[in-house]
């Protein structure tokens, strides 16, 4: 009942759609890639702050360069993924001009990088793995309805690869996102 009294007090169910584009980042491995990626987010969020939603976002980096012997060429690592799942959020703040927020995220995701085989030959694989992700973010409201958010993610197992027969997830992947935001 305190409980029930606590939510009908807290404010109103509101829907947000939000767009991305920035890094991705592969600070962590021996292949230093980089590049674009993209996202979007569609969730509803209960008057305590808490939200759940769906999440894609899409990427593709280039990283350290390979030297090709069977073809006279050098050619660049490639982590790129493509994921798809579910984020719960919790706001902080949801009725000020900063709103910032902490999220989990649980995702599929589809990977075909290209990395090094045992005999330094860089290979294209294809992959699929049950990714996660920790994400922080601020919202900054320009109006009641729309604002910009700045976000950033540490994910795990977004992008995996083959090596010495093992099948292992790459190190941890940074993405920095900034886009635009809708409130309903």
């Amino acid at each position: 009942m305190l409980l029930w009294a606590a939510v009908a007090q807290a404010g109103e169910w509101r829907g947000y759609l939000g767009l991305g584009a920035g890094m991705a980042l592969d600070r962590y491995s021996e292949w230093d890639a980089k590049g674009a990626a993209i996202n979007v987010y569609f969730g509803v969020e209960a008057p305590i702050g808490l939200s759940v939603g769906v999440y894609a976002e899409a990427a593709e980096t280039w990283g350290q360069k390979f030297e090709d012997l069977q073809q006279s060429s050098s050619s660049r690592v490639q982590l790129d993924y493509r994921q798809y799942g579910l984020e719960v959020r919790f706001r902080g703040f949801r009725e000020r001009m900063i709103s910032p927020w902490v999220s989990l995220r649980l995702a599929r995701s589809t990977s075909t990088p290209q990395t090094p085989d045992e005999f330094g030959q860089l290979v294209r694989q294809e992959f699929q793995a049950l990714g996660g992700a920790v994400r922080f973010g601020l919202d900054w409201w320009l109006g009641m309805n729309w604002g910009i958010t700045g976000a950033t993610s540490w994910q795990w197992c977004d992008v995996r690869y083959e090596k010495e027969s093992v099948r292992e997830c790459a190190k941890p992947i940074n993405t920095l996102l900034l886009g635009p935001t809708v409130r309903f």
